[in-house]
């Protein structure tokens, strides 16, 4: 999108470039305040987390602990780094007051070792699915990957414009969130995968294509304007293959995206 508005100045609104100059100064506040988070905080870290090394993700939940006893200063910086959000609200699937730090639990509790799920793997499993005549029929289909739900993860709705994908305004806020997890000292290092879903309306090939182009979008707004390193997240679209509600394939639950924690 910046790449567009640059090549376009003439034809961009006022009120455009404000927002955009706004949100570019909001993005380079939150980067220097994770970098300045562990000085600003040293002496409450002193004070209240002996024997915890700075750096250590379990600094930010010794801080989550004393947060009535840290100085305002350090409760600036740790929210200006983003490890305090949430965003409120009721999204389609239902989702109320998503937080960052339910986000970040879940997706904790992983080996460092490599997990066998990856972007590759999956298209590989969805080829063969859709060869397979026994996965004909939407209802009741049989999960394409099992092993896809017992990794840490976290299901969230992000809404796209109609057979679209480019992610709608009221979804920006949630990639966001998203961007904050990745960020946070708990998760630093390892990588993860975005798996886009859809219901079961329309063709199973088009189901497949768009999941994957949504899947895509959400990855590439992680790592601009959100700044994510490409090599940390993988984005795959499994289409109808992988229904949440198998019971009933168009149920608007089966449109979802999950985010999974895969290792280092």
């Amino acid at each position: 999108m910046q790449q567009c508005l640059d090549q376009n100045q003439a034809g961009v609104s006022a009120a455009c470039k404000t927002t955009i100059n706004a949100l570019r100064v909001n993005l380079q506040k939150r980067a220097a305040a994770r970098v300045a988070v562990i000085r600003i905080c040293d002496a409450d870290r002193q004070r209240l987390c002996a024997g915890i090394q700075a750096g250590d993700g379990n600094l930010m939940e010794r801080f989550d602990k004393a947060r009535r006893n840290m100085s305002a200063r350090c409760q600036q910086a740790v929210a200006d780094a983003g490890y305090d959000v949430s965003i409120g609200g009721t999204s389609a699937a239902g989702q109320v007051k998503i937080d960052s730090g339910d986000m970040v639990s879940a997706l904790q509790g992983v080996e460092a070792s490599a997990s066998t799920i990856n972007a590759a793997s999956l298209r590989q499993l969805v080829a063969r699915g859709m060869q397979d005549s026994s996965r004909t029929n939407r209802m009741n289909r049989e999960p394409l990957s099992v092993e896809l739900g017992q990794h840490a993860q976290f299901t969230i709705t992000i809404q796209f414009d109609f057979n679209s994908a480019r992610i709608r305004p009221d979804s920006f806020r949630a990639v966001g969130l998203m961007a904050d997890a990745l960020y946070h000292p708990y998760l630093q290092g390892y990588r993860f995968l975005i798996v886009g879903h859809t219901d079961a309306k329309g063709s199973r090939k088009y189901n497949l294509k768009l999941s994957q182009q949504r899947a895509d979008a959400i990855r590439e707004a992680l790592i601009n304007p959100f700044g994510i390193n490409p090599a940390r997240i993988e984005a795959v679209g499994l289409g109808e293959e992988q229904l949440l509600n198998r019971s009933n394939p168009e149920a608007a639950e089966n449109h979802r995206v999950q985010l999974i924690n895969i290792g280092k």
